[in-house]
């Protein structure tokens, strides 16, 4: 991994120290995770998320991935990576005065609508996908870990729990 992209964070620890982990291995563990949550969905399932896509279901499993992978692609953005004081040098130009207001997901919707139209992507799907990549990861995300967890469970509690439990077991398994 060049040096830059290795010193993109996307994740702190709150309890200081300083510990980060980078956004390329988030984004990594993100789609590996997805592709574990997709192996699970039967094959009916899988088809029908492909003929959305226009695709057969061994191109549209990967465009997925990819996609889902980018949900926080807009962390790479200088206003994003200024809101953390001791985050690490990463070489990127940054501005006189970067926004730290930046919301990291619209810059992630927006950079990932046009990837995806450079890519040969139609327009309006581009946008689609892209606008539900920022709505919606975390939430089905933390869905699907409470549902598979306990059906009766209340999905917010539970979920939230469990999600936030396996983004700090990130870099408590020392992947930063």
């Amino acid at each position: 991994i060049n040096n830059i992209l290795a010193n993109i964070w996307a994740k702190t620890d709150s309890n200081a120290g300083g510990r980060w982990h980078p956004l390329i291995l988030h984004m990594l563990d993100v789609a590996a995770s997805a592709d574990a949550i997709l192996a699970r969905e039967p094959e009916p399932t899988r088809i029908r998320m492909a003929a959305c896509l226009g695709m057969e279901w061994e191109v549209a499993q990967a465009w997925l991935l990819i996609v889902i992978a980018c949900h926080d692609l807009g962390k790479a953005c200088p206003g994003f990576q200024c809101k953390w004081s001791e985050a690490p040098m990463t070489g990127l130009q940054m501005p006189r005065s970067p926004n730290t207001n930046i919301n990291h997901a619209f810059v992630s919707q927006i950079a990932l609508a046009d990837l995806l139209q450079e890519k040969g992507w139609p327009d309006e799907l581009a946008e689609l996908v892209a606008d539900a990549v920022r709505g919606g990861v975390d939430q089905a995300l933390i869905q699907f870990v409470a549902i598979v967890r306990d059906p009766n469970t209340s999905m917010r509690e539970e979920g939230r729990r469990v999600y936030v439990a396996l983004g700090r077991g990130e870099m408590e398994a020392g992947r930063s």
